[in-house]
């Protein structure tokens, strides 16, 4: 009997699985190369052929090799029934993996950044908490797109297999089996390169990337960069007031995703009067930055002087998620009330569990607070303004010094202000609309500013201002600010404004570790700690090297040493080194001409710094 006769003899339910197959496989692998050509027409709308060649690449490769995969599985099955349920496995991963492919391109067109499985995680454990930001990113051609995949998956096989098992005639050899079986590894290997020159997150396929991230992210952070020794002991940290010193207040205004000024393009008026004038009489450094660019993680940052947990677990807001001692319950020994306003959500991100380990006395989220006249900002908070009333009720009741910590939301994305009527900053629509958040946020500070001399508080009041980060507008193909790495992203304001202080400017850059050693000496309080605090912003002493990290463990991070910037991208690409006293919108890549043992030595100290703080966090440490 001939193989063809042998072949056709057998029932066509044998045969219907290679239809079936061809089906399933051949659009997905399709999708997968139109979904990247997409993202390369949003965010690199000059690449030539050869670009788009090599950021396709991996792509291909993959939809190659799940396409082979499937077929040299079927071909070493040889029984009808383990066909049938071998295809029905490759229908079901299909539609995961193509669900997945789908999750990803609309996650990177408004980020430019790839999901990564811990973001994957905090999105199901905290689903309830974020459903107002999953919903305001699902638009109707997402829920088209996700829905045709999986149905295409699961149905389109029984459907149209039929008609392609004509194309299916012989069985393959074992020649033909062993050579299949090398092209599936030849192909998966091909889906992982990547050329020198692009970033391995935005061209590698999203399944390819997912995979390789915790390999990568093991390798990122070499142990033996490492601080060795005992840790300090975070419950011997406490305040010494300075004799003579009379207590004065402190006020922490937190301004949700609002960038420095210096990193917005010209606008055809200004964006923040009132911040441009309160800097021109505060302390502030040259260049303020973020410590990770994440709320939660800046507000430890700010409120605690010491690195935020380096995870993307939101653990912060875990029980005894944070070993330090913060400022509010330093002050608390020292007779101050404190409370931490926010006109946002108190569900996002269990904001209420990281205010208690900040160890403020009282909690007001947007939930408490009468909404009648107020407008949304977005999807999970109210204008700023709406914090103000319930701010003065409480400082009515205050016969002692207090702190006072207000987190604003107006500039978060979606950037949906109702109720306002938007100025012409700029030609760009999305950008202005947050810079018309920015601004309603901008004079929001104002308002405290005017409450504090109504109240008669404003002279006795010591008044931190500072960005939790900045936010991006494509300015290096990333948007918002989790992982965008340069100025936009993490550059801030950032000042100490004491009315009975002078104005002074800082030469160099500072990050928020700043603040708490700031605001201590403002207040007249010394420091009694084992911990290595920044200096204080008013001692004259240099801050040294800045390390900002990004929220995704081993994507990327910045040193800052004087003018000159290094961005480790941790082998997803080449590093960068930029001058942003001549280049502050970093446009000339000057590693060519940087000292490679300068390079290497910056490096060290970024990997270094987030393995302590890795180490601070760890359990049992």
């Amino acid at each position: 009997m001939t193989v063809h006769r042998a072949f056709t003899s057998r029932s066509s339910g044998e045969r219907k699985p290679w239809g079936r197959l061809a089906v399933l496989v051949v659009p997905f692998a399709v999708l997968g190369v139109w979904l990247k050509i997409v993202r390369i027409d949003r965010f690199f709308p000059r690449a030539g052929l050869a670009e788009t060649a090599a950021k396709t690449s991996s792509d291909i490769a993959f939809g190659l090799f799940w396409c082979l995969l499937w077929a040299v599985v079927l071909l070493y099955v040889r029984k009808s029934r383990r066909r049938t349920v071998v295809v029905l496995l490759a229908q079901l991963a299909t539609a995961v993996v193509g669900a997945f492919m789908v999750l990803n391109h609309a996650y990177a067109m408004r980020t430019g950044n790839p999901l990564t499985l811990s973001q994957i995680s905090l999105a199901v454990r905290e689903a309830e908490a974020m459903s107002g930001l999953l919903g305001s990113q699902v638009t109707p051609s997402f829920i088209a797109l996700l829905s045709g995949v999986v149905a295409w998956a699961l149905v389109a096989p029984f459907l149209l297999g039929r008609p392609f098992e004509r194309l299916f005639r012989r069985e393959a050899g074992p020649a033909v089996r062993r050579l299949g079986l090398a092209g599936v590894v030849i192909l998966l290997l091909a889906a992982t390169w990547t050329a020198p020159t692009a970033s391995a997150a935005f061209s590698l396929a999203p399944a390819v990337q997912l995979a390789v991230s915790p390999l990568r992210e093991a390798a990122a952070y070499p142990e033996a960069l490492a601080s060795e020794g005992p840790l300090p002991d975070p419950d011997r940290t406490r305040l010494v007031p300075r004799a003579g010193v009379e207590p004065r207040n402190l006020v922490i205004i937190t301004l949700e995703s609002q960038r420095a000024t210096s990193t917005l393009p010209e606008t055809r008026q200004p964006v923040t009067p009132v911040l441009d004038a309160l800097a021109e009489q505060s302390v502030r450094p040259e260049r303020g930055y973020t410590v990770l660019p994440h709320t939660s993680k800046s507000l430890v940052s700010i409120h605690c002087g010491m690195a935020p947990p380096p995870d993307s677990d939101n653990s912060e807001a875990s029980e005894d998620g944070l070993p330090q001692r913060c400022i509010p319950e330093l002050l608390a020994e020292q007779g101050y009330d404190t409370a931490f306003f926010q006109s946002a959500t108190e569900h996002f991100e269990r904001r209420r569990d990281t205010v208690a380990n900040l160890g403020f006395h009282k909690f007001t989220p947007v939930d408490r607070m009468d909404k009648t006249g107020f407008n949304k900002a977005n999807y999970f908070g109210y204008e700023d303004d709406i914090m103000l009333e319930p701010a003065r009720r409480w400082l009515s009741t205050q016969d002692g010094p207090f702190l006072l910590s207000m987190l604003t939301v107006t500039a978060h994305h979606d950037y949906k202000l109702q109720g306002y009527e938007p100025i012409d900053f700029v030609d760009q629509p999305l950008l202005n609309k947050y810079l018309n958040s920015v601004h309603v946020q901008d004079r929001f500070v104002g308002n405290v500013i005017e409450m504090f001399k109504e109240l008669g508080l404003y002279e006795d009041t010591v008044f931190v201002i500072t960005g939790d980060h900045g936010e991006g507008f494509g300015e290096h193909q990333l948007y918002q600010h989790d992982n965008t790495i340069y100025e936009e992203g993490i550059r801030i304001p950032m000042m100490i404004h004491d009315p009975q202080r002078g104005p002074e400017l800082i030469e160099g850059p500072a990050n928020q570790l700043a603040l708490l050693p700031t605001a201590v000496d403002a207040l007249g309080f010394d420091l009694a700690t084992d911990v290595d605090y920044r200096p204080s912003l008013y001692s004259g002493e240099p801050q040294g090297p800045v390390v900002v990290s990004c929220w995704v463990r081993g994507r990327c991070t910045a040193v800052l040493d004087g003018d000159r910037k290094l961005i480790h991208h941790f082998g997803d690409r080449r590093d960068e080194v930029f001058d942003v006293s001549v280049d502050p919108f970093e446009r000339n890549d000057i590693v060519e001409e940087a000292d490679e043992d300068w390079m290497e030595s910056r490096r060290e100290i970024a990997v270094g710094w987030y393995l302590d703080a890795e180490r601070w966090y760890a359990p049992g440490e």
